[in-house]
């Protein structure tokens, strides 16, 4: 599925002025001229200048291709075929079991289950299929559990 810039520059818009309203709420640091909100305004007018662009951009083509049907959405091929479908909707269920499981099963055995589930999926053998789980399973805990500080779920069972 393919979206025309213009559509993705509105929703950049949208997102960049929830963002900074909300940045316009954090307290302000008693005297300091510039508090925590200022980086999070800096952003957001990126993104608002970013997202306009986006709508130029795709206006544009959208009339420039407009002989040739220049539509604001278009679906691709990978639309008809089942094991792609299947394949889209397999990620997607993984993150909202990865959401619905992680805290009490644990990072290390959640993790481990999708990853051999999708490298399986995706067309790897199944030893192959164990051995990068276990790998990228094992670095990502490195990385954010030992190197990063950032503390992972671990579950009933420790993991």
């Amino acid at each position: 599925m393919k979206f025309n810039d213009a559509i993705i520059g509105v929703f950049l818009i949208i997102f960049a002025i929830i963002e900074i309203l909300y940045a316009r709420t954090f307290p302000t640091l008693f005297g300091q001229q510039f508090g925590p909100s200022e980086f999070p305004i800096l952003i957001g007018i990126g993104l608002a200048f970013c997202g306009a662009v986006l709508i130029m951009r795709g206006l544009r083509l959208r009339y420039k291709n407009a002989i040739v049907g220049g539509a604001l959405v278009s679906v691709g091929e990978w639309i008809e075929s089942n094991a792609a479908i299947t394949n889209f909707a397999l990620v997607l269920l993984s993150i909202l079991f990865f959401i619905l499981a992680v805290d009490d099963v644990g990072f290390v055995i959640t993790s481990f289950l999708i990853l051999a589930l999708l490298f399986k999926r995706f067309g790897n053998s199944f030893a192959t299929s164990m051995i990068g789980a276990a790998i990228m399973t094992g670095a990502t805990k490195y990385l954010f559990g030992f190197w990063l500080l950032v503390p992972l779920p671990v579950g009933q069972f420790g993991l």
